[in-house]
């Protein structure tokens, strides 16, 4: 079997096609609420929002980088390699960046600066 760079995609497309839809309506929405914030970017405090989704995605990554390989029906004993280590570790940042930027505009719009 030859594998290919367009092979690869077409699996990756068929295995992520039913969640595009609600992916997309995930993200017109924080879009909206993203041109809120920029919309009242004077009456807000910018940098308590950015740290608080920071923190969130730093949540997220940690959360997910324990508990990914019981997702996958692994355990932590079947790590072995670098490889399963990177793999890991770079699905937990992905994902905490993912959760960090979709977190922002709900954040900054709560957050008021102080009178």
């Amino acid at each position: 079997m030859e594998f290919s760079i367009f092979g690869i995609l077409a699996v990756v497309l068929e295995l992520f096609r039913p969640l595009l839809l609600p992916m997309g309506l995930v993200v017109a929405a924080d879009l909206l609420l993203f041109g809120a914030v920029i919309g009242r970017h004077r009456r807000l405090n910018l940098r308590a929002g950015v740290r608080t989704s920071l923190i969130i995605g730093a949540v997220a990554a940690a959360a997910t980088a324990f508990y990914l390989p019981a997702w996958t029906g692994a355990d932590l004993s079947q790590l072995s390699s670098m490889i399963d280590y990177a793999g890991i570790i770079g699905g937990a940042i992905g994902v905490g960046v993912a959760i960090g930027l979709l977190s922002y505009p709900p954040v900054q719009l709560l957050m008021r600066r102080p009178a």
